[in-house]
């Protein structure tokens, strides 16, 4: 029987479509032919990694594997990680049994190798290239780790001096990307420089170096970023490019002269990050359905809300990237472009060219887009131009640094933007926040008492008659930090309807304030206590981010 095309089971199983798959084999025809199908479809974003490894199931008779991935280290030491990770397989243990899990099959330099080692009779599966590899960088990252470790912990013994300081500076970095920290704060006191990590939201002490070698590093800094060196009594905003095991990353230099020297700020910017679909950001299966809704009507405006760090570009993203389509033109302006989406037409801000929300938006309006994304609605001219784009037909998406919903409505009014435009123009206001999430290998189970908790999720987690619940606090092991291990989101959303709209016309923003919270579908609060119930957050967490 002959095989069958991976596009033509793609295409049978609904998962694209014939304009999609006529898309890619074109692109695969003209520009690279030796590339894989799947892999074009993938970088399009119209497949996913687990629909492109059930397609490769189907088509060589192999399994796909949907277990738990539990790795065979002495296997991966001798087949070796880097050579795993070049050709995407992986050891597991299956049953007690030895199996080998490809993203690809076939692959003659890994059979190859299995036969040379006489593994070549195990049982293949097929299984997700994102999973494959996510599991054998794990693992190389801890052990990468390892070594970051036992050189800082040396330098701590033996001093920081002379070139030191540029293989200090590469440690932080590694050690920094390893830990999915977004910035490094290097921030001089009196005697010494601390140095920290901020992940998922919180700053953690990692280093501490004599002040009489701070200047030194901050001149390290300053000649990657091409920053005058010693030029320590101004502010300076910079960047530079860095490369960990293969990723390129963009990291921004903010300096600030501080009584005692220059401090900074180094935010990492991952350019290959992955882009995180809508069904995988974690909003309740009520906020997912009503977003996918709001999102499809035609035009108007949808803007999320939320204080710095909130993950609203990831949601702008996710949003974008289940609505655009190969008949649809899409323009963003953001400042600045953190994911390259194909596609899409992506400009970055360049005040000094001239390049700003307000001016790109409105040049925007003379491509023939479909949808607009304006990366935020910060002045007069921006909010006026995102109205206009709106009634004039288009989808925008854009964010507003606000604490609520229903905060929105006066910002836009204070940025000189008429009430009955606001009701008319606006499709709805999500609100959220990034949670921490509890570290599942080391959360504990307490019982809490009805005295001992907060108002605002008493209502929610407590019957009538109960004065007491099981809930989960964090731990702490070498899995997570602090007891916590990744974030995810809460979030609540003002669906412009009809009887919203009147209200906001008419001007009767006070009583809104009542009348949403009778209408909303999840509060912050309510969204909060699902996750607590659940054991994927803490109250202690609950309260540092809702208060």
């Amino acid at each position: 029987m002959p095989v069958q095309e991976i596009g033509n089971i793609l295409l049978s199983s609904k998962v694209v479509t014939k304009e999609q798959l006529e898309f890619a084999l074109t692109i695969q025809r003209s520009t690279s032919p030796g590339q894989r199908l799947g892999r074009i479809l993938k970088y399009y974003n119209f497949v996913s990694d687990e629909a492109i490894a059930q397609a490769l199931s189907k088509q060589v008779g192999w399994k796909y594997f949907d277990k738990k991935y539990v790795l065979d280290l002495p296997v991966i030491e001798k087949i070796g990680l880097d050579f795993l990770i070049d050709r995407a397989f992986v050891p597991v243990e299956t049953e007690n049994e030895l199996s080998f899990i490809f993203a690809y099959p076939f692959d003659i330099e890994a059979t190859d190798l299995l036969a040379s080692l006489g593994l070549r009779d195990k049982e293949f599966y097929i299984g997700s290239e994102g999973a494959i590899r996510a599991h054998l960088e794990l693992l190389k990252n801890k052990k990468i780790k390892q070594e970051i470790d036992k050189r800082i912990n040396l330098l701590k013994e033996r001093g920081v001096v002379g070139d030191e300081l540029k293989e200090l500076l590469d440690e932080l970095l590694n050690d920094a990307v390893i830990h999915n920290a977004t910035d490094i704060h290097i921030e001089p006191e009196e005697e010494i420089s601390t140095i920290r990590f901020r992940i998922d939201g919180i700053l953690y002490f990692k280093f501490c170096i004599p002040l009489e070698v701070h200047n030194n590093l901050i001149n390290v800094v300053f000649s990657r970023a091409e920053i005058t060196v010693s030029d320590f009594y101004r502010f300076h905003d910079a960047r530079f490019q860095y490369t960990y095991s293969d990723h390129s990353v963009d990291i921004r230099v903010s300096s600030i002269p501080s009584i005692f020297g220059p401090a900074l700020v180094l935010r990492l910017l991952d350019v290959n990050k992955t882009l995180i679909t809508l069904p995988n950001l974690g909003f309740d299966q009520m906020h997912f359905d009503n977003i996918s809704r709001i999102v499809r009507k035609p035009h108007g405006i949808i803007i999320i809300t939320g204080p710095t760090g909130s993950g609203k570009t990831t949601t702008l993203y996710a949003i974008l990237n289940q609505l655009k389509d190969l008949s649809t033109k899409v323009l963003t302006i953001e400042d600045p472009v953190e994911i390259k989406m194909p596609l899409i037409n992506q400009v970055q801000i360049n005040e000094k060219q001239g390049i700003s929300f307000a001016h790109a938006t409105r040049a925007f309006l003379r491509h023939d887009p479909n949808i607009i994304l304006i990366g935020e609605i910060r002045d007069p001219d921006t909010a006026q131009e995102a109205i206009r784009a709106s009634i004039t037909g288009h989808r925008v998406l854009s964010t507003l640094h606000t604490n609520t919903a229903v905060d929105s409505i006066y910002r836009l009014h204070d940025l000189g933007i008429d009430l009955s435009y606001i009701a008319n123009s606006i499709l709805c206001v999500i609100s959220q926040r990034l949670i921490r999430k509890l570290c599942p290998f080391c959360r504990k189970r307490v019982k809490v008492k009805k005295e001992n908790m907060p108002d605002s999720f008493k209502n929610f987690l407590l019957g009538e008659n109960e004065n007491e619940i099981r809930l989960f606090k964090a731990g702490g092991c070498e899995h997570c930090q602090g007891g916590y291990k990744g974030r995810t989101v809460i979030a609540e959303i003002l669906d412009f309807d009809e009887e919203i709209r009147d209200m906001v016309a008419s001007g009767k923003l006070d009583q809104l304030r009542h009348k949403w919270r009778e209408k909303a579908y999840l509060t912050l609060e309510q969204d909060t206590g699902t996750l607590l119930l659940k054991g994927q957050t803490s109250l202690e967490e609950a309260e540092r981010i809702l208060g």
